[in-house]
């Protein structure tokens, strides 16, 4: 591009260490928690580090049925973060959806920030996402995009542009990923958002519905939502100014491919096509994307002696609900 716009348990508190006094633009930020305390409080601890940001913001921080420590620990290190602490796991879509609407409740921001808690923010991280929505030039953004590199080793790319999307061949990947950061991806640039580093505004999130929990357990709600958003005319921009490094890390299943797994994956895929994809990426996948897959998982998930994954790529494909 050659213009990119200006750069019952829940305990109710008020960021007043987040950035400096002024006019406020009304900034929520959400933070999603399931039984990784550890990697909760690091975040918190990096996002709101004394002069961290110029920009006023608050914090609500939503556990998802952890039923661990992790919200006593986080309101006694962190007395400015608001608290929520629900009884079940609403899944990643369920679970943004009713924290934003917790935030958006008792704060009526103007945007929400959307933030994993495996991040670890750099100073002006905020800032940076919220810049671009900013006078003339941001008139049509409606969501923005932090750049990512990965927490474990922080010298490569995990995001350099958002989500590159190939219907055909049944893919997603982060712009980028695994390159070694030299700043090639150093511009602002629309994309394809991905939901774990993002603001976006609050009116346009409730318009568009929030996150489709039809997408829960996991993903790709945050693809969906994106796409969703571009296809009613607004903009999504990647800024790179806006940085964070991330361990990814999995909470469903432990990371495996599980039969479980793979038919929430697969189902959800097809789903995403649906709404999404056209006519030729349809023929693509058909004749290429479906080959390919099979083969890929097959020959790993054989070597693996794990036949009951194929079993579940198998019912998501026909459509059949994961048990």
């Amino acid at each position: 591009m050659n213009e990119s716009p200006g750069l019952e348990d829940g305990r109710i508190r008020t960021n007043t260490g987040a950035g400096r006094s002024g006019s406020a633009p009304g900034i929520a930020v959400v933070i999603l928690t399931y039984r990784q305390k550890s990697q909760t409080l690091r975040c918190l601890h990096h996002l709101l580090a004394p002069e961290s940001e110029d920009v006023p913001f608050r914090v609500l921080l939503w556990d998802n049925g952890s039923n661990d420590d992790t919200p006593d620990e986080v309101a006694r290190e962190f007395p400015s973060v608001h608290v929520h602490v629900s009884e079940t796991n609403l899944g990643v879509a369920g679970g943004r959806n009713a924290a934003a609407a917790e935030a958006i409740r008792l704060w009526q921001p103007e945007f929400l920030l959307f933030l994993d808690n495996d991040m670890v923010v750099e100073a002006g991280f905020v800032t940076a996402l919220w810049t671009p929505f900013l006078g003339r030039s941001g008139e049509r953004v409606g969501q923005t995009q932090a750049k990512l590199r990965l927490g474990k080793d922080p010298e490569r790319l995990n995001d350099g542009g958002g989500c590159q999307i190939r219907f055909w061949l049944g893919q997603t990947r982060p712009v980028g990923y695994g390159e070694v950061d030299r700043g090639q991806y150093d511009s602002p640039t629309r994309c394809v958002s991905c939901g774990g580093a993002m603001m976006v505004k609050s009116s346009l999130f409730q318009d568009l519905g929030g996150f489709d929990e039809i997408f829960n357990p996991f993903g790709p709600e945050d693809l969906d939502f994106s796409l969703r958003l571009q296809e009613k005319g607004w903009e999504a921009w990647y800024v790179p100014q806006a940085m964070a490094y991330h361990d990814v890390t999995h909470t469903f299943g432990g990371g495996d491919y599980t039969e479980e797994y793979a038919a929430h994956r697969s189902r959800h895929w097809l789903r995403l096509m649906r709404r999404h994809a056209g006519i030729r990426d349809w023929i693509g996948f058909v004749l290429v994307g479906i080959p390919v897959i099979a083969f890929r998982v097959i020959g790993r998930e054989v070597r693996r002696g794990n036949l009951r994954a194929l079993r579940g790529l198998i019912r998501g494909m026909l459509g059949r609900r994961p048990k």
